[in-house]
């Protein structure tokens, strides 16, 4: 005899299968973000890490890993700290947004390697990890005019200039741009002290009782709005030398819409000294991963003698500076001989 259900255990099992299939709709949901993400592989990117840095823990470890970080302005390489133990809530967060882990790998294999960190010194001086006004923008070329910065909540804003970024009175706004040559925090005593890279003409060692160093730099440009410091380096040669003797690099804050920003150093460039019987051609150099991962080139002068020199014009500069009719040159190198 075939048993039939009365009412109540076929209520009973609908009930049951209604909650069955609400298990595996939640199931192969898991991890799927219900809002469309941003189209843009780089707005992506931004998109989900600022709602990860809703979660005050992945604040936490985030603020904790950039105070750590071996490098000027706290940098971190982000795929590099998504890798280690330090990155992994972060890691966790973001995949969990764009939809699971090999989501957010696809994602990364699309981008070129990236910096991650606070470009702003202000926000690096007074950033605690808290959520109030925080941004997180993702340009692939740091020199970009404007750009779209995600909030934890979704909320987007545009800005295009830094003072713009002022003005908005934000706590935080985080860069990922394309991963520029680091200078670590440890090598500036070194630097001070005339520290060299490569030299053509006595493999890298310093021979010459006088050299020629950088003992300042008067900075006319800036890294873009979403950049931090700009990175200086030299390729210097006599004008009778095919290859050039390139110099480390030293760091130099932005400059402001009418201020000009001044760093004294001690930078070797050559070894030897300039005079008007030894003249070098000095080129100067900006390190940039930009879009195309070059460098940015401010041109060359030729030095004949410690003074200070001015490199290539800054066309369309960000506002007017004093002293200067038209466009100001991009900076202005101080040189001087100086024994070792």
């Amino acid at each position: 005899m075939k048993f039939s259900a009365s009412n109540t255990q076929q209520n009973q099992l609908k009930v049951i299968g209604l909650i069955l299939g609400m298990l595996l709709v939640g199931s192969c949901n898991q991890g799927v973000t219900p809002e469309p993400l941003p189209a843009a592989p780089n707005e992506k990117l931004a998109y989900a890490v600022a709602a990860a840095l809703d979660n005050p823990d992945v604040r936490k470890g985030v603020h904790s890993a950039m105070d750590a970080s071996p490098y000027r302005e706290h940098k971190l390489v982000f795929g590099e700290f998504l890798s280690q133990p330090e990155g992994a809530a972060l890691k966790k967060a973001v995949a969990q947004k764009l939809g699971g882990e090999d989501v957010l790998n696809r994602l990364l294999d699309e981008l070129p390697s990236m910096d991650f960190y606070l470009p702003y010194e202000t926000h690096r001086e007074t950033w605690e990890h808290a959520k109030s006004n925080l941004f997180v923008t993702c340009v692939l070329d740091p020199d970009i005019k404007e750009a779209t910065s995600y909030h934890p909540d979704g909320s987007t804003e545009t800005f295009t200039s830094r003072q713009a970024i002022k003005e908005a009175k934000i706590a935080a706004m985080f860069s990922l741009h394309p991963q520029e040559p680091k200078i670590h925090k440890d090598s500036l005593s070194a630097r001070r002290k005339g520290y060299v890279v490569t030299s053509s003409r006595n493999g890298g060692k310093i021979q010459a009782s006088t050299t020629t160093r950088v003992v300042g730099i008067k900075n006319y440009t800036n890294d873009g709005i979403f950049g931090g410091d700009c990175e200086f380096y030299f390729m210097s040669r006599r004008l009778d030398e095919s290859h050039a003797t390139k110099s480390g690099m030293v760091s130099v804050k932005p400059a402001l819409p009418d201020l000009a920003s001044t760093k004294n150093t001690n930078l070797f460039i050559y070894d030897g000294a300039i005079s008007a019987s030894n003249k070098l051609k000095v080129r100067v150099k900006e390190a940039d991963g930009g879009v195309n991962g070059g460098d940015d080139d401010y041109g060359y002068f030729i030095a004949d003698g410690p003074d200070d020199y001015e490199t290539s014009k800054n066309e369309g500069a960000i506002g007017g500076f004093p002293g200067h009719d038209g466009d100001p040159p991009k900076a202005i190198i101080t040189l001087e001989n100086k024994g070792n």
